[in-house]
């Protein structure tokens, strides 16, 4: 009995003892400075967190980056022609890639001037990313300006093939022109020709050529008032160029109208008829293209 109340006084001394240090100031000093320190440890591991948490995010987008840069790089130098919509994409995803880097260089440069991260190993690691944005970069501009310079060429080269199709244009149509131009002159000449080398005759006794007012009571030809495609109607047309003789068919004919002497002659055929054969035909029509003949 003796043996357990000297446990519990044991035991009460002990507790009264552990009360007076938990009240004491010096005890509440250290657990405030040990709260403190449990806080700022908590702190430190969040900016920690968010430190490592912005190196991830800028290596996650160089990685990115590199996979479009390269995709980038092949449709530049391919020797394919890209559409308009390929060649916007292109532009649109480049300054995307190049506001992006903007983004992670800032990023790094916050990193780089807060003084709480100034271990070799971190410098080094913000260094190394610093230097691949940098080569990005030069490689976003290099591509830009690739881009640009494709604009410029596909500016020009729009003109120029307007410029061309509208020289085509204007051929064809100077071509259309000079054939239909060409063509009216064909006909026209064809036609001035035609006139040229076309001459008329009539052989027939002297009252039919009276009757048919190829010849008046008072001369050769019928007056000035009778129209002249009443006139040539009573005339054989024919082309000057294929004739050469023509067969009256009569014994006795003359001709009435005026013909250089010495361009034709008035022969007889086996039956002993007229056929006037005309030996100079560009001086027999030279001065008349009517031919008049009176037979009898």
């Amino acid at each position: 009995m003796k043996k357990i109340t000297t446990i519990l006084t044991f035991v009460f001394i002990l507790f009264s003892l552990t009360s007076c240090v938990e009240r004491s100031k010096k005890y509440k000093d250290l657990q405030s400075k040990l709260d403190s320190l449990s806080v700022s440890s908590a702190a430190q591991s969040a900016e920690l967190e968010e430190v490592f948490a912005t190196l991830n995010e800028v290596e996650n987008g160089l990685r990115t980056i590199r996979e479009a840069e390269n995709i980038l790089v092949l449709q530049s130098q391919s020797g394919t022609e890209l559409n308009a919509n390929k060649r916007e994409q292109m532009k649109s995803d480049v300054a995307a890639i190049g506001e992006a880097i903007a983004g992670y260089k800032q990023q790094l440069e916050k990193l780089k001037n807060d003084n709480r991260y100034q271990s070799s190993q971190f410098k080094k690691r913000i260094d190394a990313l610093t230097m691949e944005l940098e080569e990005k970069s030069v490689l976003i501009v290099d591509l830009q300006k690739q881009l640009e310079e494709k604009d410029s060429q596909l500016r020009i080269k729009t003109q120029q093939i307007a410029t061309l199709d509208k020289a085509v244009a204007t051929l064809k149509s100077d071509v259309t022109s000079l054939s239909e131009e060409k063509e009216a002159n064909r006909e026209t000449i064809a036609t001035q020709d035609q006139l040229l080398n076309t001459a008329f005759y009539i052989a027939a006794p002297k009252s039919e050529l009276i009757n048919s007012k190829v010849l008046s009571k008072g001369g050769l030809f019928r007056s000035a008032k009778i129209s002249y495609e009443a006139e040539q109607s009573a005339f054989v047309k024919i082309d000057i160029r294929n004739l050469k003789a023509i067969n009256l068919n009569v014994k006795r004919a003359k001709v009435l109208s005026v013909h250089p002497a010495g361009t034709f002659t008035l022969e007889e055929d086996t039956n002993g008829m007229l056929v006037l054969e005309i030996s100079k035909p560009a001086s027999f029509w030279e001065q008349t293209k009517y031919l008049v003949i009176q037979t009898n």
